[in-house]
């Protein structure tokens, strides 16, 4: 048994030699990460001879959506009749150099203007401070490298210790069943194998926190790295040719798009129930990233383009052909209205780009592009029945309004990413306040209120913030409304009101060939208020565009159906029903009722079904657009 011993011992010196052995550093990695070259230094152009250096300052700024117009009024110092050069600068960084151009000259001639991009002085300090950055990176990734190494020399080291442990027990057990254990040296074994597994673990783990401080700590250094790599904001001059037909002073406008900016309008409207009317606040959230603040600017909101082609479209001949089959006619309702709704879109596009064209010939073939739509909407006009052509043209009615609001006092806009509210215009005007109930869907009671367009500018359709009587209310969307024109606007639930639905009776009979349904239907109205409302409550019935498969005929009606003209028009065609009440306090039996009675008749071996997928999806989006004309009357 001398033997076994000799073996705890002989592991016993192995595992001194691994606790004392030295774990070299790893060699460099040759494919670590190298410092790149900081970019090449634009150099300026010589300054002209001469020329006098000049700022101006900000006094008019129109904004549009994506880029804003801005004029500087410059002064320019006495001097001598004959041509001079001036440089207003520095134009901020996100000039389009290509807009710059002078006008409103007064007491010179514009010969030429110019723009050119500045570097920043601070460019060649930049430099260093990239190759500081690419050092700093390179050495935190090999001590990144260096500590990935350390930990997996110590996985092995475990991994050697776990594999002494199965030797080492199975030997102490033989040593035991001989009765020849060696128990201080396996002791000795024991305590150095844990002492030595634990040192690694803990050496592991300060290494893993280490390399997670390191690898935050580059990444920071990348970013800021990338930063400036990318170098410091350019700059721009603008070079103005002069000349001076005589001795003296003068002034001119310099005008510059600027990227980045635009604006969009937010609406708080305020509705007093008691008085009658509501108060319309209109402000614009302006985003400004220019580079440069606009300090007590004359500011314009503009809903068109600031770059518009004088080119007038053309119209083309419609050239059709036909086929030998005949086919003309279109095909289902659904891909009717795509093709009609992408016809248009088309149309629309093709327009927008013929105003952004910057020659005749971009401007002509946009021209004909808009001609192609306009032939698949015209050859649609051709072959398609007619109640279809008025459903899809009822949604190609409302074109994007060309709008511009003046602010009336000037105002600060500094550069910055947050966008910053300013106030456009502010009225008062009466509203006609009342409720609204759709029992069949819900029994709430809506607050409502018709309303008109009193301003002198057209609203930019927008968000709005709805308040009545004081209260916050909800949110909802407006659509562009032009100037005198009629709009809707919800006011929220009333919980002051509910509105009941039941089926009071159905009857079925044959009669002849046809089935004959009779229905009556209830609508009770509670009223907690202590003051009578007026109400108009919605329901339907049954409706299909064949008329001849199914006749719906209203019976007794408790109350008659509204008057309006535009209900009586568009909706009561379509089986919806509205009536206009005045609903009196009271509920339960003091509650205000509605009831009406309406019949079917088809043929008795059909049943009633949904309409199919296809229908559904046209009737959705007709839907979808009627609601939203539904704020315009």
């Amino acid at each position: 048994m001398r033997t076994n011993a000799k073996v705890v011992m002989g592991i016993g010196i192995l595992l001194a030699g691994v606790a004392t052995g030295q774990e070299g550093a790893p060699p460099p990695d040759p494919d670590a990460a190298q410092p790149a070259a900081a970019p090449a230094e634009e150099v300026a152009p010589a300054e002209p001879a001469g020329a006098k250096d000049l700022t101006g300052t900000i006094q008019e700024v129109t904004v549009y959506q994506g880029t804003a117009l801005v004029t500087r009024a410059v002064e320019l110092p006495a001097g001598p009749a004959g041509p001079f050069e001036v440089v207003v600068s520095p134009l901020p960084t996100a000039t389009d150099p290509a807009s710059v151009f002078a006008d409103k000259a007064d007491g010179v001639e514009i010969r030429s203007v110019a723009c050119r991009s500045r570097p920043p002085a601070e460019a060649q300090a930049v430099k260093g401070q990239v190759a500081k950055l690419d050092d700093q990176i390179r050495e935190l990734t090999q001590k990144i490298a260096n500590s990935r190494n350390e930990i997996a020399l110590r996985r092995i080291r475990q991994d050697y210790l776990r594999g002494l442990e199965r030797f080492v027990a199975p030997a102490a057990m033989q040593e035991m069943t001989h009765g020849v254990l060696q128990a201080e040296e396996l002791e000795k074994v024991t305590k150095m194998h844990f002492t030595e597994y634990e040192t690694a673990s803990q050496e592991i783990m300060k290494l893993d926190v280490e390399i997670e401080a390191d690898s935050e700590a580059l990444g920071v250094m990348k970013k800021e790295r990338e930063k400036l790599a990318a170098g410091p904001p350019v700059t721009y001059d603008a070079i103005l040719y002069l000349e001076r037909p005589e001795a003296g002073a003068g002034k001119l406008n310099l005008n510059y798009l600027v990227k980045d900016c635009g604006w969009s309008p937010v609406y708080n409207v305020r509705g007093d129930s008691a008085q009658g009317q509501i108060e319309i606040e209109f402000n614009a959230l302006i985003h400004q990233v220019s580079g440069e603040t606009w300090e007590r600017a004359k500011l314009s909101l503009s809903t068109a383009s600031p770059t518009v082609s004088a080119y007038n479209p053309q119209l083309a001949p419609l050239y059709v052909r036909m086929t030998a089959n005949g086919q003309q006619q279109g095909g289902q309702s659904g891909q009717v209205q795509a093709a009609y709704t992408q016809a248009r879109a088309g149309q629309k596009a093709a327009i927008k780009d013929q105003y952004r064209g910057q020659t005749v010939a971009e401007a002509a073939d946009a021209n004909y592009a808009a001609n192609e739509s306009a032939a698949s909407v015209q050859l649609i006009e051709l072959s398609e029945r007619m109640s279809e052509l008025r459903r899809i043209q009822e949604d190609s009615t409302s074109d994007d309004l060309s709008i511009e609001y003046d602010l009336q006092r000037p105002v600060t806009i500094v550069s910055r990413r947050q966008d910053q509210m300013v106030p456009v215009l502010q009225h008062k005007s009466a509203a006609k306040f009342y409720h609204v109930a759709v029992p069949i869907l819900t029994p709430a009671v809506f607050r409502e209120a018709e309303l008109v367009n009193a301003t002198r500018q057209d609203l930019l359709g927008g968000k709005v913030n709805v308040y009545l009587d004081g209260r916050f209310t909800g949110r909802t969307e407006i659509p562009s409304i032009a100037r005198g024109r009629n709009f809707t606007l919800g006011f929220g639930v009333d919980g002051r009101l509910r509105a009941r639905r039941s089926l009071v009776d159905r009857r079925s009979a044959v009669q002849g060939g046809n089935q004959q349904v009779e229905i009556s239907v209830e609508v009770v109205v509670d009223n907690y208020a202590d003051e009578p409302v007026k109400l108009r409550v919605r329901e339907r019935t049954p409706t299909m565009e064949d008329t001849a498969s199914l006749r719906v005929a209203l019976g007794e009606l408790s109350q008659p159906l509204s008057t309006d003209a535009d209900y009586q028009r568009f909706e009561r065609p379509k089986g919806i029903l509205l009536w206009d009440l005045e609903v009196k306090p009271g509920s339960g039996k003091d509650a205000t009722s509605l009831r009406y009675d309406y019949s079917l008749e088809f043929d008795k071996s059909l049943t009633l079904q949904d309409i199919t997928r296809e229908q559904k999806t046209r009737v959705r989006t007709e839907f979808i657009q009627q609601s939203k004309r539904a704020f315009k009357k």
